[in-house]
C-alpha cells in the first residue's frame, strides 16, 4: 500500500468527518428537541419553519437518517410534497450522497476495526468481497438500484473494501436515482390528487412512478440469473454465521 497516499486519504476523511461533526454540534439543540418527539407533523413543521434554510435542513436530515439507519423514505416523501420531483431530486441526491459518504468514511477511517468485527463474518459481506474483486463499481451501482438490499448496512460494508471513495460515491449516487425518482413522482402525484388536482400530468407522474417501482422490483430476478448467489438474491442474512 502507498502509505503517503493512504495518510492523505485518512487526513481528508478525518477532516470531512470533523466538518460533519461540527454541523451536528451546531444543530445539537434543535436535533435533540426534534428527535425527542419525533413524528411526521414535527418533521414537516420543523422543516417549513426553517424558511429559506429548508432545503439545507432536508439535506442534513437525509444524511442523518442515512448514517443512523433511519427510514430515509420519510424525508423523500417530505421533499416531494414541499418541492415536487424536479426540484426535490437534487435535494434528495445531495442528502443521500452526504449520508452515504459520511458512513463510508466512518467505516474506512474511524470505525474500521469495530465494524469489521461485527460484519466481517456475515454472509452478505462475504458476497460483497467476492464480487468486489471483479465488479467493484458495477456492484455498488447494482446494489443501489435494487430496492431489496439493506441500504444503510452497505454504506458501512463498502468502507471495509478497497474501492476508492470517489468511485463508490459516484456509483452510489447514480444508483439511487431510479428509486428516488419513483418515490418523488408517486408521492408528488398522490399529494396533488389529495389536494383535488386531477389533471393529465398528475396521472402521468403517478403512472410513471408506479411503473418505475415495478421495473425495479423485477430487476432482482433478472440479476439473479446473471449473478448466481449474488446480492441480487433476497433474504441475505446480516447476522453472523457463527
Amino acid at each position: 500500500m502507498n502509505r503517503p497516499l493512504y495518510r492523505r486519504k485518512r487526513a481528508w476523511g478525518a477532516l470531512a468527518l470533523l466538518g460533519a461533526a461540527m454541523l451536528v454540534l451546531a444543530w445539537r439543540a434543535e436535533l435533540a428537541a426534534f428527535f425527542h418527539e419525533f413524528g411526521w407533523e414535527e418533521l414537516r413543521t420543523g422543516v417549513i419553519a426553517s424558511g429559506p434554510w429548508a432545503p439545507l435542513m432536508c439535506i442534513l436530515l437525509y444524511a442523518f437518517f442515512t448514517v443512523f439507519f433511519l427510514p430515509t423514505s420519510l424525508i423523500g416523501i417530505l421533499v416531494a410534497l414541499l418541492y415536487g420531483p424536479w426540484l426535490g431530486l437534487p435535494i434528495c441526491l445531495a442528502g443521500l450522497g452526504l449520508g452515504m459518504g459520511v458512513a463510508f468514511l466512518l467505516s474506512r477511517y474511524l470505525l474500521h476495526e469495530w465494524i469489521e468485527r461485527r460484519i466481517g463474518d456475515t454472509k452478505l459481506y462475504r458476497h460483497i468481497e467476492e464480487h468486489m474483486r471483479r465488479d467493484g463499481g458495477k456492484l455498488v451501482l447494482f446494489t443501489r438500484i435494487l430496492p431489496i438490499n439493506p441500504f444503510a448496512f452497505l454504506n458501512y460494508a463498502y468502507g471495509l473494501t478497497r474501492i476508492s471513495f470517489g468511485r463508490y460515491l459516484l456509483a452510489s449516487v447514480a444508483g439511487v436515482i431510479p428509486n428516488t425518482l419513483a418515490l418523488l413522482w408517486t408521492t408528488h402525484a398522490a399529494g396533488q390528487m389529495a389536494a383535488g388536482q386531477m389533471d393529465g400530468r398528475i396521472f402521468i407522474l403517478l403512472f410513471a412512478g408506479a411503473a418505475l417501482f415495478a421495473v425495479l422490483a423485477w430487476l432482482p430476478r433478472l440479476l439473479r440469473r446473471k449473478m448466481p448467489g449474488s446480492l441480487a438474491a433476497p433474504g441475505d442474512e446480516i447476522a453472523s454465521d457463527d
